[in-house]
């Protein structure tokens, strides 16, 4: 992977000028992965482009199947068709509808961490089966910026 020449505030220089990049370090249970996300993307699809795989399928933060935990940083999880604010108090996260907002330690056991965000949901009356009001009006799925390469 090439790595992009840095301005120093989380830019890199062939990126648009006002586009930040940030340092993502994923763990999961047998590695630990870098790998650099723009603030205009969905996490998943950094990772896509980055060649890591995920498990996702609805990419519309709704079916939790991409679920893993923030250790650090801030994110914006406004996208993402069910989020609570007692989610993101238990430190969950979902990658299809995550944008980074500074650098990130993240966990994710591809099986585990959705086990557990199902059940933390459960255990707060907050298991979603219907679309929440309004939401079918703001139905999206994929990446949040058109795809022009990578970049």
């Amino acid at each position: 992977m090439q790595h992009p020449l840095w301005c120093g505030d989380g830019r890199a220089m062939n990126d648009q000028p006002d586009t930040l990049r940030f340092h993502i370090r994923l763990e999961r249970p047998d590695a630990t992965i870098v790998f650099e996300a723009r603030e205009d993307e969905y996490l998943l699809y950094s990772m896509i482009d980055a060649a890591i795989e995920s498990p996702y399928i609805c990419e519309q933060g709704w079916c939790l199947a991409c679920a893993a935990r923030l250790r650090s940083g801030d994110v914006d999880r406004s996208d993402a068709l069910t989020v609570y604010p007692e989610d993101a108090d238990a430190g969950f996260i979902l990658l299809c509808s995550t944008k980074p907002r500074s650098d990130l330690v993240l966990v994710q056991d591809e099986h585990g961490t959705r086990r557990e965000m199902t059940q933390h949901r459960i255990e707060h009356n907050q298991l979603a089966r219907a679309y929440p009001p309004g939401a079918r009006s703001r139905f999206r799925r994929g990446r949040a910026r058109a795809n022009t390469g990578g970049r």
